[in-house]
This record gives C-alpha cells, structure tokens and sequence, in this order.
C-alpha cells in the first residue's frame, strides 16, 4: 500500500474525532466544522480546529491529496434543500433517514425519491 492510501484509511471520517483530542489537550484552540475544498476531491464536509489568531491546525489533512493546501470555509448554518435548492438554516432543515440529504420541506423530500 502506498503512502497516500495509509493516510487516507487512517484519517477518513475521523477529522472530527482528532480535532476533539487536539482542543482536549489544548482548550485554547477552537473546533471548527466546515467544508475543505480539495483540488482532486473536490468539497469536502470538515472538521479541523484554529488557534486564537485564526491560523488553522488539521490533524487529518492528509487524507486528501491536496495535504491541506486546499481551501477552508467554515460552516455557516445555512444548507441547500437537496431537491430543490432553496437555502434554509440548518435547524429548519429536514434530513433523510441517513442524514446524508437535507429538504426545505415534505413536498421536496417526496419528490426527490420520486413520489
């Protein structure tokens, strides 16, 4: 197996979890969740935490490609309905069973699975 598959069996859908130890063992760095736009993966759900001059720590960086030289951008609260596109706050949001989709509304979601 070559590097850059080890690193990504180690990290993936594990950011979460190393950026939690790192703020356990350092309370002045801050969780941070968002999206990491890798050049090969392109936008990628994230979590990775900052330091108190905003300067970003991603412990799991190199499960991507781009080995963190992608683009950072913090979540913020607003999502797009998956059938539709309308934007809405997360909490107004309904998620299919999974949580992999979000819908503005019960027309949508019924919609989308073709009903």
């Amino acid at each position: 197996m070559n590097p850059e598959q080890s690193d990504y069996l180690k990290y993936r859908g594990k950011c979460k979890e190393y950026s939690e130890q790192l703020v356990k063992n350092n309370p002045d760095l801050i969780l941070v969740r968002g999206y990491y736009y890798c050049s090969v993966y392109g936008k990628q759900a994230h979590w990775w935490v900052k330091d108190n001059l905003g300067n970003i720590i991603d412990p799991t960086k190199d499960q991507f490609p781009s080995k963190g030289n992608g683009v950072y951008e913090e979540f913020d609260g607003i999502i797009e309905c998956s059938e539709c596109g309308k934007k809405i706050t997360e909490s107004e949001a309904r998620f299919d069973g999974n949580g992999h989709y979000a819908f503005c509304s019960t027309k949508c979601n019924l919609r989308f699975v073709g009903l």
